[in-house]
């Protein structure tokens, strides 16, 4: 019997959402070697995913929080995923297409006609399951002695 999958909406600095973003953050570190800063470019401000043209949910499997992400509005018609993570134990289970299906669920309701969503070299488990949902390439930016950032779009309309 598999255990039960729910996702809720909660607060982006939430208890839960607090755990993964730590989790997250390790990740990186480990896979770049390197202390990784949290910026509002890559991460987006927590008011920006709480906010009226914000959300953000968490995945819970087994009543444990593993997966996260956000949406927030870029301009009109414009969403942008931040902070989507899945944690090692929960991987290989759909729980990162799931969460992805409802964040582009999100922005179909709220008026968006694309979606877009950054990325970076080292995430290739993340890089697979966009491209397998339709994401394209849409600019590479070399960013010096770090791994090259992957910006990808979604017509979603």
């Amino acid at each position: 019997m598999s255990a039960l999958v729910e996702i809720r909406a909660e607060a982006p600095d939430g208890p839960a959402a607090r755990a993964l973003f730590i989790e997250y953050i390790a990740l990186l570190q480990e896979r770049l070697g390197m202390r990784y800063q949290r910026t509002e470019r890559i991460f987006a401000t927590d008011a920006a995913l709480a906010g009226p043209d914000g959300a953000w949910l968490v995945l819970y499997e087994g009543g444990r929080a593993v997966g996260c992400g956000g949406l927030r509005t870029l301009e009109p018609g414009l969403g942008e995923i931040k902070r989507m993570f899945v944690s090692q134990s929960a991987r290989r289970h759909g729980h990162g297409r799931r969460l992805l299906h409802e964040l582009e669920d999100l922005a179909v309701e709220r008026g968006h006609t694309r979606m877009r969503l950054l990325t970076t070299e080292v995430l290739s488990e993340a890089r697979k399951l966009y491209a397998a949902e339709g994401y394209r390439v849409i600019r590479r930016i070399p960013r010096g002695r770090d791994p090259v950032e992957i910006w990808l779009e979604k017509d979603v309309s």
